[in-house]
């Protein structure tokens, strides 16, 4: 009986150094770490982003559709289109004649996401707001 014990005792210390090394070897992970996203709050978000781009871009409700922007912002951060987020709070800004907050959003978006396909049309945007010298 005392050498079946030992012997379970011996495969499981065996099993937990085999498995200890193979983790250990695969080292720290690399780039990004990419969350798994909240499937209804990602369908969510979407809808807002629609509801916002339809509204500041057929509407010309700018602030009901920054409202719903910001909502994305301050209820799903995690959103994966966030980056269209903030450009289309640079554009409400912008039609609200508040240039300082519309470049404020599309620093932000060159910044955190320099390779968006927002991105060139943020930084057309932000040549515009450029002032006349």
């Amino acid at each position: 009986m005392q050498s079946i014990r030992s012997a379970k005792i011996f495969l499981a210390l065996l099993f937990f150094s085999i498995t200890s090394v193979a983790i250990l070897a695969q080292g720290p992970a690399k780039g990004k770490f990419e969350t798994e996203r909240d499937k209804v709050r990602e369908l969510e978000a979407k809808h807002n982003l629609e509801v916002a781009r339809w509204s500041i871009s057929k509407r010309k409700a700018y602030k009901g559709g920054l409202d719903r922007l910001q909502e994305i912002l301050d209820t799903y951060p995690n959103f994966s289109r966030v980056d269209e987020v903030f450009y289309w709070m640079g554009e409400a800004h912008v039609k609200l004649n508040e240039p300082d907050k519309a470049q404020e959003f599309y620093h932000k978006l060159l910044k955190e996401f320099p390779d968006s396909e927002f991105a060139k049309k943020a930084k057309e945007q932000l040549e515009k707001l450029k002032p006349n010298k």
